[in-house]
């Protein structure tokens, strides 16, 4: 589906930038659409298209409280995910555009399991 989709934007003499771009109700796809000429988004989805598209996958994918899935909670659960398998936390900031060094990084870590993430676990209290 990736390579179809490449195709497509190879036709339109789209070769780089975001894979993923709004396409208007004429069929332009992305920065030739009319609502992103001069935002300055160069045919980014924005941030509430990405999130109605997750939710309309989880709905069409019948999970349960699919409404509460959203684009956060992928990046969150990207980077738990990541976490918890030993992924480096460099990896992790990198992989998830956070600035290097960035603390914010830590807080999309959740934990799964505060018993068995609990650092205090097995010092025997």
């Amino acid at each position: 589906m990736v390579r179809a989709w490449l195709v497509v934007l190879a036709n339109a003499d789209i070769t780089s930038g975001p894979l993923f771009r709004p396409i208007d109700r004429h069929g332009n796809i992305g920065d030739r659409t009319r609502a992103s000429a001069g935002r300055g988004r160069r045919g980014r989805l924005t941030p509430q298209a990405i999130n109605l598209i997750v939710k309309r996958a989880a709905a069409a994918a019948n999970l349960e409280h699919a409404d509460t899935y959203t684009a956060h909670g992928l990046r969150a659960g990207g980077a738990t995910s990541a976490a918890k398998a030993g992924a480096p936390m460099s990896a992790i900031t990198r992989h998830g555009r956070w600035a290097d060094g960035s603390p914010v990084v830590a807080g999309y870590i959740r934990q799964a399991d505060k018993w068995n993430d609990n650092p205090l676990r097995g010092i025997g209290l």
